[in-house]
């Protein structure tokens, strides 16, 4: 990440009348900043994800979201996250999804976004050109969508917002369905604010949706209406 963007780590936000730097407590959560994001060459894209999960479903503090935002200890929270010394190694760190040599690059939740961004870019590695992060902050329970509460998507909104004050994205993609309609909530209290930045949102990735036609005539399918997105946005 560049230095230009360390200010990331320092958000802080408040809910439910405490305010509490969210990536202090969780920086692996911190969004991913490729090296080339801001070249005049293209325009800046934050892309946002789902959420992250719990592979075993067993850890009781993710359950809790009272206990994961506000009272386990920080020293119960490093434990989940692991210690290795490269960001993009450990399991919770978003690196590891869009950095060159990250472990999970390959899922189809990154693999299929990228790949489009790559017929336009001409690059092998067009995650540098971007920003990306999950947005909900508590990993769901198991490998299937996050069971999110108000609390959830109250802090997931307003940490939105902080980042896109920080990033100045051109456009905010949304490749989770549930984040958008999240984040639609909350938006009318930004919607001026952002009034030059356009939001849009598709299908995830990884879902049978991405390969299927659907929706109005013509029917096609998320994939397609991503690479269309794409073909008109990518370029300043």
């Amino acid at each position: 990440m560049e230095n230009k963007f360390e200010n990331l780590k320092k958000i802080e936000i408040e809910v439910n009348s405490k305010r509490f730097l969210i990536f202090e407590r969780f920086p692996d959560f911190a969004p991913f900043v490729g090296d080339e994001y801001g070249c005049s060459k293209y325009k800046k894209i934050l892309l946002i994800w789902e959420s992250y999960y719990d592979k075993n479903g067993k850890k009781e503090i993710i359950k809790c979201p009272n206990r994961w935002y506000f009272d386990a200890g920080i020293d119960e929270i490093k434990k989940i996250f692991g210690d290795k010394t490269n960001d993009y190694e450990r399991w919770l760190n978003f690196a590891r999804k869009m950095h060159e040599n990250g472990k999970d690059r390959e899922s189809l939740t990154f693999k299929n976004v990228e790949k489009i961004l790559n017929k336009f870019s001409g690059d092998e590695n067009s995650f540098r050109y971007c920003a990306g992060y999950n947005y909900y902050l508590r990993p769901a329970s198991n490998s299937s969508s996050i069971k999110a509460d108000k609390l959830d998507e109250e802090i997931a909104a307003k940490t939105l917002e902080k980042i896109i004050d920080i990033l100045k994205p051109d456009v905010v993609v949304f490749l989770s369905k549930k984040a958008n309609t999240s984040f639609k909530t909350y938006f009318k209290t930004y919607k001026n604010k952002f009034s030059t930045i356009q939001f849009k949102s598709f299908v995830h990735p990884a879902c049978a949706w991405w390969n299927r036609k659907s929706g109005k005539e013509p029917k096609k399918s998320g994939e397609e209406r991503f690479e269309e997105f794409i073909s008109e946005k990518w370029h300043q």
